[in-house]
């Protein structure tokens, strides 16, 4: 009886000293806010409306990248090329040739390469011409790339691999992290790992995980959005908090998965599901001014009154800058002769510094 009581007593205590330690770190945190509009995180949003052919419609833009006078995007598996203004230059890939599923603009040797079908890579010039096609593997369906990244001109992907477990007979799938130089033969292999988030249980992420750079490090690591939204904010100041205590030891040779994307002002997260917008979410967390959003709805487009931003996409490796786009009503007070318009208006978001 006496063992029992102490075994409850000291449950009891770790609890207590687990949610102890919860409040204190999140109300460390003068503001959390479940609602904010963009200029509490943005200096400038600057829109572009996208301007296309009668042969070419753009219903949505995702992926996009500056380069030069270039914005570059997808749409519906299709890459395209347009200018800063907006203006349509030419559509760079075919859909009935291959379905886009990501790329990375070299701008040493003015190229775009293409991460298409399974793990064809397309090498295509700026005005659309297909240079050179390569075949990587076999076609294995037990092996596949899920993003690419181009950092200090070599080439990062994210990939799952088959691996065998002798010992227990057993296979399972292994998320990797491979990074090649840019004709694409392979340099290393990284193991892709869970972060240490300071506890024991992680929800599954709910997307393919993409790479970002740590900007004052260097040090390459990946990003999903997590599925439980409601320990971001406990997460992102465990993980502030070993950054502060120089604990954040890296493993030589994996590549560390995080929750948040990592600016060097703003940590954030972004989920959307259009089939389940009740699950979408945005995080924001101020690092300097000890300020945090954790926003359902999005955050408010209060520069061209646009509604909620429903998700926030980064535009380089650094997250220096974000993007989303609008179309429709919703832009009918900022832009009311696009608002009848199928091509959406891009903007762009300039994080304050």
């Amino acid at each position: 009886m006496k063992r029992t009581f102490l075994i409850l007593l000291a449950v009891t205590a770790f609890v207590c000293i687990q949610q102890g330690y919860k409040l204190m770190t999140e109300n460390n945190y003068s503001e959390n806010h479940t609602s904010g509009s963009l200029s509490d995180i943005a200096d400038e949003v600057v829109a572009i409306p996208l301007k296309t052919t009668e042969q070419y419609t753009i219903n949505d833009a995702k992926n996009i990248r500056k380069e030069g006078d270039n914005l570059f995007l997808l749409s519906e598996e299709t890459l395209y090329r347009f200018n800063r203004k907006g203006e349509f230059i030419c559509r760079i890939t075919d859909p009935e040739v291959i379905k886009v599923a990501g790329y990375v603009v070299n701008p040493v040797s003015q190229q775009l390469i293409v991460l298409g079908n399974i793990d064809d890579i397309h090498y295509y010039s700026y005005e659309g011409r297909l240079i050179e096609k390569k075949k990587l593997k076999s076609d294995l369906p037990e092996h596949r790339m899920s993003s690419i990244a181009m950092y200090k001109n070599h080439i990062w992907t994210t990939e799952e691999c088959l691996k065998e477990d002798s010992a227990n007979h057993v296979s399972y799938m292994e998320k990797q992290v491979i990074e090649y130089d840019s004709s694409f033969q392979k340099l290393e292999t990284h193991k892709l790992v869970q972060a240490d988030l300071g506890r024991t249980n992680y929800g599954i992420s709910c997307q393919a995980p993409v790479l970002g750079v740590a900007e004052d490090t260097g040090v390459v690591y990946a990003y999903s959005p997590t599925s439980e939204p409601g320990r971001l904010l406990r997460d992102t100041l465990f993980l502030k908090e070993q950054k502060e205590n120089g604990e954040q030891a890296l493993c030589s040779d994996d590549i560390l998965l995080y929750p948040v994307r990592f600016g060097s002002r703003f940590w954030i997260s972004s989920y959307y599901n259009k089939k389940d917008e009740d699950s979408s979410y945005t995080f924001c967390c101020d690092i300097q001014t000890n300020r945090s959003w954790q926003v359902q709805g999005g955050f408010y487009d209060n520069f061209y009154q646009t509604g909620q931003v429903a998700k926030l996409e980064a535009m380089d490796l650094y997250n220096r800058s974000y993007c989303f786009c609008k179309s429709g009503e919703e832009i009918n007070k900022a832009f009311p002769e696009h608002a009848n318009e199928k091509s959406p208006v891009l903007f762009i978001v300039k994080l304050k510094a």
